[in-house]
């Protein structure tokens, strides 16, 4: 059997790992020769994943009681009971990180496993026990095809052992990829108008798969469709 990847898989999960290796990673750094510096990346990096993956639960769990008071101020009878209006409850964040925490975090891996006094005490004790990838997740790609079904494009993918796909969507207005939406269940139609008077344009799509809260594997290549406006 193959040997597990030592990187857990669900955002929530990799909060837990991050933090471990974070505070566990100064006990072992004089050891693995770990520069200072690296140390406090490390911990910078756990400080600001964490803050925004609570910052993104936050905003999930309060959805429904602020939606539900945006119907009620909306369109509530008069005199109806308002109540206090829903805040989040501010923390300041922390030191703004760069782009690729885990990136560096596999290579800091890496690096780790190779020096001459990395031992398994040691990587039991960082949580980095396990396989460097996961080649068969690494792998995985979707394959679109799209077609005009009722002069709407569709989105025609396969879903595999994905739990969903991120769609990015390119409609030509000199925005480049933006994200579109996540869809789990195959296939997706693109309900969107042209806009700015266009009476014809070239719409390109691009894919990537999800399982859990995690985007996983590779972008898939790159679809069109010429979309024409509706008369």
């Amino acid at each position: 059997m193959a040997k597990q990847f030592y990187l857990p898989l669900t955002e929530e999960a990799k909060v837990t790992w991050l933090n471990n290796l974070a505070s566990k990673l100064p006990n072992h750094s004089a050891t693995l020769g770990i520069s200072t510096e690296t140390v406090t990346s490390v911990q910078k990096d756990a400080a600001m994943f964490s803050y925004m993956i609570n910052l993104v639960n936050s905003f999930k769990a309060g959805l429904s009681e602020r939606v539900s008071y945006k119907d009620i101020i909306k369109n509530a009878p008069e005199g109806t009971a308002v109540g206090p209006v829903p805040v989040f409850n501010h923390i300041a964040p922390p030191t703004v990180v760069p782009a690729g925490i885990f990136i560096r975090v596999r290579r800091l891996v890496k690096n780790i496993k190779s020096n001459p006094n990395y031992n398994e005490s040691i990587g039991n004790d960082l949580g980095i026990i396990g396989a460097e990838t996961d080649d068969a997740i690494l792998e995985m790609k979707p394959v679109l095809k799209v077609k005009l079904s009722a002069g709407k494009p569709e989105i025609i993918w396969k879903k595999g052992n994905a739990d969903s796909i991120d769609l990015y969507v390119d409609r030509g207005d000199g925005k480049s990829y933006v994200y579109l939406a996540n869809d789990s269940a195959p296939n997706y139609t693109d309900t969107a108008i042209l806009s700015n008077g266009a009476n014809v344009s070239e719409w390109k799509y691009k894919g990537i798969y999800r399982i859990k809260d995690e985007q996983v594997g590779q972008f898939s290549d790159e679809i069109s469709v010429v979309v024409k406006k509706e008369v």
